[in-house]
């Protein structure tokens, strides 16, 4: 009998069900309940079995929180590790910090949902006392609304609810048409030019080059290999990028039809390629013999060698991560700017009316290419397709098939650029 009356507590009873198995070979978990009155025990044994029935009940009991952390490890196999990375963002740092972590998952509603949302939009309902609370922009809490989404979604097959009330919530508008990689300040084409001048015959040159020929993302132009590359036709064939997240770098394939594609290239773009082969083919033929070198096939690999902390070689022709990549970004452009801040000292003028005039990241670059490109009257949907957006909403909204004579509209004139 799972509903006894207590030997020394008259009217009060424990309630005892058993859970579910949850595998062969172990035992079922006990889940007990002490309350008051014959009826109200009756009533939570029965509400206990109905909850057996429909699911786990020590699952349909944990928070949240807890059920996040279980179902984020379900996806280690299913997603890429920068993706998991920013669930795991989201989760730590809006949903466990939010009363809504704290919930039953099987007590999750819409209700709950909606003011979640409402209070990260205004900066309430947070652990102020470790971290200050701040509004949280809509796009960001869109970018919570579709992990919580994916977690609900699956707890409803878990059988933990009955329907995911993230379906039914409303999503804060974003009223924002670009993603916030195309919203990131850009660089007039000129501009772009008159860069890659001052940077010529450093080492990230040849990649801005690129970069400004055919206007691809950074983690694009890290994950080319020569096998992408067709010199004679003039044309990069985008199939993979480089992710690295907490130190580790990995290429990746790319996800969507619209991010795998071929964008085209002109001469002087072909011209930088060839060089780069040549600078590469000169450091194997000098680094190889004493072991310094690894063929790993990048356009653009690391082209010297390295110790780790721990004194281990890091040969050069390794993949370039990213934030190595940024690091000699910047000494090339703050030594593009010493050398623009000693032309301006000679002018006459005083130092301390100087600003630089180079503040820009790589990614500019890829601005500038979009920007020459629709001057130059080439169709939105043509520069929407090079530029790999997942929508033509960032391009105008416009959205078609690039028919073959269009793929080589302004190729010439981004190749201008270089």
């Amino acid at each position: 009998m799972s509903v006894k009356e207590l030997k020394d507590r008259p009217g009060w009873y424990d309630v005892t069900v058993y859970d579910r198995v949850g595998a062969a070979g172990k035992k079922p978990v006990k889940v007990a309940r002490r309350v008051k009155g014959q009826r109200a025990a009756e009533k939570v044994e029965r509400d206990l079995l109905k909850d057996r029935d429909a699911g786990s009940l020590v699952a349909r009991s944990q928070t949240l929180s807890a059920y996040a952390v279980r179902y984020l490890d379900s996806r280690r196999a299913e997603v890429s590790k920068p993706t998991l990375a920013s669930y795991r963002r989201n989760v730590r740092r809006y949903i466990d910090r939010h009363a809504i972590g704290s919930m039953k998952v099987s007590d999750v509603d819409v209700t709950a949902v909606s003011g979640f949302y409402a209070d990260l939009i205004a900066g309430d309902g947070r652990d102020v006392k470790n971290v200050p609370a701040a509004p949280v922009g809509t796009e960001t809490v869109r970018g919570v609304h579709r992990t919580l989404s994916m977690m609900l979604k699956r707890a409803t097959i878990d059988g933990l609810l009955h329907g995911n009330p993230c379906a039914i919530a409303k999503v804060p508008k974003d009223d924002v048409v670009e993603s916030r990689e195309e919203s990131e300040p850009g660089i007039d084409p000129e501009a772009a030019g008159r860069f890659l001048v001052a940077i010529e015959g450093t080492t990230v040159y040849t990649i801005g080059a690129v970069a400004l020929g055919t206007g691809l993302r950074l983690s694009e132009l890290l994950g080319l290999q020569w096998a992408d590359v067709d010199l004679a036709a003039g044309e990069l064939h985008l199939v993979g990028k480089i992710e690295q997240v907490d130190g580790h770098v990995e290429r990746t394939t790319l996800k969507t039809k619209r991010s795998r594609r071929s964008v085209p290239f002109g001469a002087r773009v072909t011209t930088v390629l060839k060089q780069q082969k040549r600078a590469i083919a000169e450091t194997r033929l000098r680094l190889a013999k004493d072991g310094c070198w690894v063929d790993e096939d990048w356009i653009f690999p690391v082209l010297r060698i390295s110790f780790t902390r721990a004194g281990e070689l890091l040969p050069a022709g390794r993949c370039w991560p990213p934030d190595a990549f940024e690091k000699t970004w910047r000494r090339a452009r703050c030594r593009a700017n010493e050398i623009a801040l000693g032309e301006f000292v000679e002018c006459g003028y005083k130092v301390e009316d100087f600003e630089p005039p180079w503040t820009h990241g790589i990614h500019a670059h890829r601005h500038a290419y979009a920007t020459a490109q629709l001057a130059a009257g080439v169709r939105d949907e043509v520069v929407s397709r090079r530029l790999g957006h997942s929508s033509s909403l960032v391009t105008r909204k416009v959205y078609s098939h690039v028919t073959d004579a269009e793929s080589r509209e302004g190729v010439d004139v981004a190749d201008g650029l270089v």
